[in-house]
C-alpha cells in the first residue's frame, strides 16, 4: 500500500506521521490529535499556503513520498481561555496547573516552582519529548487541556 510521510510544522514540535494515500485529510487530523492532543476542529492543515480539505483523500493532492505541511491551530474561545494541564515530576508527584495557551513557558516554570518547591533554575520542562524554551508560549508546544508537561530536575543549574 502506498504511503506518504508527513512532517507537520507550525510549532516547536514537528511530528512525523505516515499515512496511506487512501486516507482522508480528516484521518490525518485524527492522527495529529492523537499525537498532540489538539482536537481536529481546531486544526487547519496547509500545503504551499493552500488549505487542505477534510473530505479529500491524500492521493487527491498528488503528494510525493515525503511532504511538509503547516498546522495552524485555532485559538481557544476568549470565553474559556484557561484550562488545566498536568505537571509530572517523575513517578512521585503530579499537580494540575491552570494555564492559558498564551502563557509563556517561563511563567509556567514559576508556577511549577511554587507548586513543587523546586527552584526553577534546576528544572527543565518537556512536552512531547521536546525541551521547552522559556521565551515561547505554551501553544508552541501544543499544550492543551489535560495534556502532560514533564518536569525534569537538572544536576546543574540552567
Amino acid at each position: 500500500m502506498a504511503t506518504v510521510q508527513f512532517r507537520i510544522t507550525g510549532g516547536e514540535v514537528t511530528p512525523e506521521i505516515t499515512m496511506p494515500i487512501s486516507a482522508t485529510i480528516l484521518d490525518l487530523k485524527e492522527r495529529i490529535q492523537l499525537f498532540t492532543g489538539i482536537v481536529m476542529t481546531r486544526q487547519t492543515l496547509r500545503f504551499n499556503n493552500q488549505e487542505l480539505t477534510n473530505d479529500r483523500t491524500i492521493s487527491h493532492y498528488g503528494f510525493g513520498q515525503f511532504v511538509t505541511l503547516v498546522l495552524d491551530v485555532m485559538p481557544l474561545n476568549d470565553q474559556f481561555p484557561k484550562f488545566y494541564i498536568l505537571a509530572k515530576y517523575g513517578n512521585e508527584q503530579s499537580k494540575m496547573i491552570k494555564v492559558k495557551e498564551t502563557t509563556l513557558v517561563g511563567d509556567l516554570r514559576s508556577k511549577i516552582e511554587r507548586q513543587f518547591g523546586i527552584p526553577g533554575r534546576l528544572m527543565s520542562l518537556y512536552r512531547l519529548s521536546h525541551e521547552m524554551n522559556d521565551d515561547f508560549p505554551l501553544s508552541a508546544y501544543y499544550v492543551c487541556a489535560g495534556c502532560e508537561v514533564e518536569v525534569v530536575i537538572n544536576t546543574e543549574s540552567r
